[in-house]
């Protein structure tokens, strides 16, 4: 590539760049493929462990009484999962519509205002666990950590086999 003396990018190349630019911008991109019901599950069941390592992570902080502070990332992590979750549980994705296995009880889909009704719970559990990390109260964040503990397991009593 044609540079200045100084390590710069030529003026002399900007129009190229510019117009290669142009046609990458303006060039139809094909749309992605929509999820198979074997991704969607695949993707829930990851985004569940990884939520398991986030809540692991912060009870090791509050038990060690580390700053809580830190843990909003962890924090902030949970609560995003938790806006999404019930999109991750579309119909043809429960225990043998596919041939991944899944801990997801026909209850998900037969009582969809409860399942929703608890993710809502756990999403505002996990809301106002950032919240106690984002001031770094050590004892509202460890009392809520328990509230959003409490939020799972509610969850997964009535809609994922033991």
């Amino acid at each position: 590539m044609a540079t200045s003396p100084n390590g710069r990018l030529s003026l002399a190349v900007v129009p190229a760049v510019l117009a290669i630019a142009a046609i990458l911008v303006a060039a139809p991109a094909e749309p992605a493929p929509a999820p198979t019901p074997e991704q969607i599950i695949a993707a829930r069941q990851a985004s569940f462990d990884l939520s398991v390592m986030a809540m692991a992570e912060m009870k090791l902080a509050v038990k060690d009484g580390l700053g809580v502070k830190k843990q909003f990332y962890a924090a902030s992590t949970i609560a995003r999962w938790a806006k999404v979750l019930p999109t991750m549980f579309p119909a043809g994705t429960g225990q043998g519509s596919t041939s991944v296995e899944s801990s997801a009880l026909s209850d998900v889909w037969t009582d969809r205002a409860g399942f929703e009704k608890a993710a809502r719970d756990y999403e505002a559990a996990a809301d106002k666990l950032c919240e106690a990390a984002r001031s770094a109260d050590s004892a509202a964040f460890s009392a809520q950590l328990a509230e959003v503990s409490k939020a799972c397991d509610s969850c997964h009593d009535r809609f994922k086999a033991k």
